[in-house]
């Protein structure tokens, strides 16, 4: 993982709830001390063992244990894209092997929902051990300030991007009461001994509001932190920079319909109010054809913010983008792209993003052709992309009135993909209300974001949305029922045969819309115990 490889073997003791290995996906091994001896400081005696450190922090974002292994790339080196996509309908499936997530039939012994979880924050553990170390490393002299800012600014971007996505899983919208408001525990300080260990089972739930305000505390320490405005010397788009920083931000507030945080962030990294578009942080722009960030994910302009696979440290057959998705010689063509979306009237018959789909003749079906390499299974996972910063600052433009400006960045996302902008460009005039304005916004990040993972955020976000409100976990199609129909037809109908009575939409009302706590850490941690998910 980035460039180094971290020991396999490396173990601490962990948050009994949740956290067990700080191990690596890697084969190659580098001689690092056992975390729970860093009170000897011997891992951060040198700049490099630094390095190595907050390496090891990345790792944990990538690729987390699953099941007693390191090889399906939760919580961010595949998970998060698999199941964002799983919870929602633009996506369905050949098989069964995400049909828990996709017909909403988990518990509290899930798999995929528990090992989500235990990732998360044995990452989020990492996380704070590392911060522990790099403070004693400034201390003692191996760190300057300003490289030991700079990694503390990274650090504190994973943990903010942790909790976030476990907040759009297990708690409800930022504007939607209930469920005793629960957010997340929050867990700031490292837990590597038995005595850390008995102080963090007495941590309990925050409260939604509470979670939030931790994230974008993390956000916006790391972003004073950070010296350059520059990207990552070492990788600019694997590695977090002050952009990525920010970019996050817009999307924090977004989900806390704080329209003005939005506006205020994505000002930073928009030059102006009018297309193009370039960030004077990170040098940020949209890329000319809308495929590159997908075929050069290591190095182009538009990807904010990626978590980096390789041939030999990825998601794995069982877990990858690219395995799951891809109808490519070495794909399992599990995961297919729906009529839902490809038949929608938004989506033009000759945009660009087309081009991006890979149709089977055998069933007659579409699927997501972003992640080519299916043998290797190598491309980096999409996190953040500068079209996403767009598309916030346009919504939140819109909700605050200012609707020459929502056009203008939506028109900038959409119009790279047209074949003709100068006559197929939206136009004020089309939308004759902030409703359809919206919807229009909604659709172009369903169609910009496909296959990305960004299709559960926004459904959880806008559960009780007062102008587009997603209500709850959409319908989904049967693939048996659609395969070899002929289903795609540019804003052709989705028939109503497409759909079963087993995957019908579910009010956010419904239990199933929050994904339960698992049930090993209800058990092993008293102070949680008491602190489900209703319902379950």
């Amino acid at each position: 993982m980035l460039h180094i490889r971290i020991v396999k073997s490396i173990a601490f003791a962990t948050l009994a709830f949740a956290l067990t290995a700080i191990t690596s996906c890697e084969d190659q091994v580098v001689d690092l001390t056992p975390v729970n001896k860093l009170s000897d400081l011997t891992a951060y005696e040198t700049p490099e063992r630094c390095e190595l450190s907050v390496i090891g922090a990345y790792d944990a974002a990538q690729c987390g244990v699953y099941n007693g292994s390191y090889a399906r790339g939760y919580p961010f080196g595949a998970a998060s894209i698999m199941q964002g996509e799983m919870r929602g309908e633009d996506m369905n499936l050949t098989a069964v092997f995400y049909d828990v997530t996709y017909s909403a039939t988990y518990t509290t012994a899930t798999a995929n929902n528990q090992f989500y979880w235990e990732a998360s924050f044995e990452c989020i553990n990492r996380v704070n051990t590392v911060i522990n170390g790099i403070y004693a490393a400034v201390e003692n002299n191996v760190l300057t300030a300003d490289a030991g800012n700079a990694y503390l600014g990274e650090l504190l971007f994973l943990r903010a991007l942790t909790y976030h996505s476990l907040l759009t899983h297990f708690s409800l919208p930022y504007n939607v009461q209930g469920n005793n408001n629960y957010g997340l525990p929050l867990y700031l300080t490292a837990f590597n001994t038995p005595a850390e260990i008995a102080e963090g089972l007495k941590i309990g739930r925050s409260t939604v509001e509470e979670t939030y305000a931790q994230v974008l505390k993390d956000l916006n320490d790391a972003e004073s932190l950070f010296s350059s405005n520059d990207r990552h010397s070492v990788n600019g788009i694997s590695r977090a920079s002050k952009g990525a920083v920010i970019a996050l931000k817009t999307r924090v507030y977004l989900h806390k319909r704080d329209w003005s945080g939005v506006k205020t962030e994505a000002a930073k990294l928009v030059n102006g109010t009018t297309a193009p578009f370039t960030s004077p942080i990170g040098g940020y722009t949209l890329e000319a054809s809308p495929g590159t960030p997908f075929t050069s994910y290591s190095s182009n302009s538009e990807s904010v913010f990626s978590i980096e696979n390789n041939v030999d440290d990825n998601g794995s057959v069982n877990g990858a983008m690219a395995a799951m998705m891809s109808a490519r010689t070495g794909g399992r063509a599990i995961v297919t792209s729906s009529p839902t979306l490809y038949n929608s009237t938004y989506w033009l018959s000759d945009d660009k993003r087309r081009g991006l789909l890979l149709y089977r003749a055998s069933d007659q079906y579409y699927f997501c052709d972003k992640y080519q390499n299916a043998q290797t299974r190598e491309e980096y996972a999409p996190l953040i992309r500068y079209a996403e910063v767009l598309l916030n600052y346009s919504e939140a433009a819109l909700r605050s009135g200012d609707k020459a400006l929502a056009l203008e960045l939506l028109n900038a996302v959409r119009n790279r993909s047209l074949a003709d902008p100068a006559t197929q460009a939206y136009k004020a005039s089309d939308f004759a209300t902030d409703q359809a304005f919206m919807e229009a916004i909604l659709w172009e990040r369903r169609i910009e974001f496909h296959g990305e993972g960004r299709r559960w955020e926004d459904i959880h976000r806008l559960a009780a949305d007062d102008l587009t409100p997603s209500g709850g976990i959409p319908a989904k199609i049967e693939y048996n029922n659609a395969k070899e129909k002929g289903a795609f037809v540019v804003g052709g109908e989705i028939k109503n045969e497409w759909f079963t009575a087993s995957r019908q939409f579910i009010p956010y009302t419904d239990k199933r819309f929050l994904w339960p706590v698992p049930v090993n850490d209800l058990v092993r941690n008293p102070t949680l115990s008491g602190q489900q998910n209703a319902g379950w």
